[in-house]
């Protein structure tokens, strides 16, 4: 397949942000997630139906664009949860990559990385802000974490580099 779906039409599902990693960045919301997190900041991304099926080869043009014209740190994917979809964003991360090779790339997920450090997908990932939002854990001072049992994780070709 060479749709994902994504939380919107690709232009309202893609924001910028200084709070979603370092630096500028771009986000991109897609829909689906398991998790179910009490009081997600984005609960419409959970059912995949509400979702806008999006061409990968089009959304990697816009996104290239995007990159050209601004002076951004890197893209961040977020949902729902990106890793729901973990072949897409396979798909959409490899052809971003022929563009921009050192392109930054963050995902947020519910998933740890216990769970997910096989995926092929993890292998282009350099952060990795993993567990699910919880809500009793809430820390509102925790640098990209909604929670303090969220991680991130530096990685390198899947492997940690840093846990903070």
């Amino acid at each position: 397949m060479n749709k994902i779906i994504l939380a919107d039409e690709y232009k309202k599902a893609i924001i910028e942000s200084v709070v979603d990693g370092e630096g500028i960045r771009l986000v991109m919301f897609t829909c689906g997630c398991p998790h179910h997190c009490n009081e997600c900041h984005n609960s419409k991304t959970w059912d995949i139906k509400n979702g806008v099926e999006t061409d990968i080869d089009i959304l990697v043009d816009y996104l290239v664009s995007k990159f050209a014209n601004g002076r951004f740190s890197g893209i961040t994917f977020s949902g729902g949860d990106p890793l729901f979809q973990s072949s897409e964003l396979l798909l959409l991360i490899e052809r971003l990559k022929e563009f921009i090779p050192d392109v930054n790339i963050w995902c947020y997920t519910g998933y740890t990385y216990e769970n997910v450090k096989n995926l092929e997908v993890i292998k282009y990932i350099d952060v990795l802000v993993d567990g699910r939002f919880e809500e009793d854990k809430k820390f509102p001072k925790k640098l990209y974490r909604g929670s303090n049992n969220q991680r991130l994780i530096r990685l390198k070709n899947s492997e940690i580099l840093k846990i903070e």
